[in-house]
């Protein structure tokens, strides 16, 4: 197929999407979904009784120049160290449209991940906001449940919704993009995927090595727990 040809093609598949909206049969999903591969993405559906919720998730690439969705025009994400975009034109999630007065990241964040949670939560902790990789889903009895089968140390304060979790590291390279401290003779870092202060997640804006060290401090005296900053 020619470009002149898959450019007619693809407006053709445009306009048909467009015109009919999306209802519980197979050849509406169809279409949808030829028409989002069109743009190297991967159409999301949740169907319901009568009708049904989509996103169309595109994979971004900052070296290609023929990225649909980009983060300039359309809502993001990381999963792992991926940036996924959704492709508006065929995403009827109106919070997820960046131009549009509806719009809202959060809302759209809990929309994407439901979407695409195949219900082994397994994208829960992978997925993050973009550019601050933040959490967008956060369990605090899951997060301090998993930082203790993996011999991690919580270190909560006052309520279990504000907590820490410290897990025991051995690699060099953790203690490059992690905030590292000393326990007990050993070296223990912050683990950002089960830990909910932002101010201790060195790949957030709001990380601030001073201010995470008083945390520290004041959550582990009420856990009993001595924190020492060490030279890593």
């Amino acid at each position: 197929m020619n470009f002149k040809t898959f450019c007619f093609a693809a407006l053709a598949l445009l306009s048909v999407v467009n015109n009919a909206p999306l209802t519980n049969n197979t050849s509406s999903v169809d279409d949808l979904k030829k028409a989002c591969k069109y743009g190297n993405s991967e159409l999301h559906v949740k169907m319901n009784e009568d009708d049904a919720i989509y996103a169309c998730v595109h994979k971004y690439n900052e070296n290609k120049h023929n990225n649909i969705a980009r983060p300039d025009n359309s809502v993001c994400f990381y999963l792992d160290n991926d940036v996924y975009c959704v492709d508006r034109r065929y995403t009827n999630i109106k919070e997820c449209d960046k131009s549009s007065k509806n719009f809202d990241y959060r809302t759209c964040s809990y929309d994407i991940l439901s979407l695409t949670n195949d219900g082994s939560e397994r994208y829960t902790y992978r997925f993050r906001s973009y550019p601050d990789k933040e959490r967008i889903s956060v369990d605090a009895v899951q997060d301090q449940k998993e930082c203790k089968a993996r011999n991690g140390i919580v270190l909560t304060y006052n309520v279990m919704y504000q907590y820490i979790c410290l897990y025991p590291e051995t690699s060099s390279h953790s203690l490059k993009d992690k905030h590292c401290v000393g326990v007990d003779g050993k070296v223990y870092c912050v683990y950002e995927d089960n830990t909910i202060i932002t101010t201790c997640n060195k790949h957030s804006k709001q990380y601030n090595h001073d201010n995470c060290m008083n945390i520290l401090s004041e959550y582990s005296k009420a856990n009993g727990v001595t924190v020492n900053e060490e030279k890593f």
